[in-house]
């Protein structure tokens, strides 16, 4: 499978799932953008962002640099009403022929919400293989925010 073949079939499937593409301000570098508010009965309301990477190579540096602009876009284009508590997810897949390791470990398990202190997840989805890499469920604390990206990630990104 090639990258606008994948990008294609995410489009359709986050379209299929209800998602709208996001125009409500800037997407800078990421187009498109698809948006959608969720209900999850251990985060609860859930603003939900999804953009595909398009970069010609991907390494660990473009993987941590992507995600931190897109957490940058999402805060700046929903800013949280004061007094209130807010829930942003990004998702940033990076479809990749043939993924390193090294990358596949990096975006999945290095690249952690907790330790970032944001909850924008990069996934890797490698071409060659159809096979898509998402962040493994912890045993213990933070278990919501994992589950949820593991349910969406199945459902939108592994297609």
């Amino acid at each position: 499978m090639d990258t606008r073949t994948y990008r294609d079939r995410v489009e359709q499937t986050v379209l299929d799932e209800g998602y709208e593409p996001f125009d409500a301000g800037p997407v800078a570098d990421f187009e498109p953008v698809w948006h959608d508010r969720t209900e999850d009965p251990t985060i609860g309301v859930t603003d939900v962002f999804v953009t595909v990477a398009d970069a010609d190579t991907v390494d660990a540096s473009v993987v941590a640099d992507t995600a931190e602009s897109f957490r940058e876009l999402l805060t700046d284009c929903s800013p949280a009403d004061p007094g209130s508590m807010q829930n942003l997810f990004g998702y940033v897949v990076f479809p990749v022929a043939d993924p390193d390791p090294s990358l596949v470990e990096f975006a999945t398990e290095e690249y952690t919400v907790a330790d970032r202190r944001t909850s924008v997840f990069p996934l890797v989805y490698d071409l060659d293989a159809e096979t898509l890499h998402r962040h493994d469920v912890p045993r213990l604390k933070g278990r919501g925010f994992y589950e949820k990206q593991r349910r969406d990630a199945d459902t939108l990104f592994d297609v």
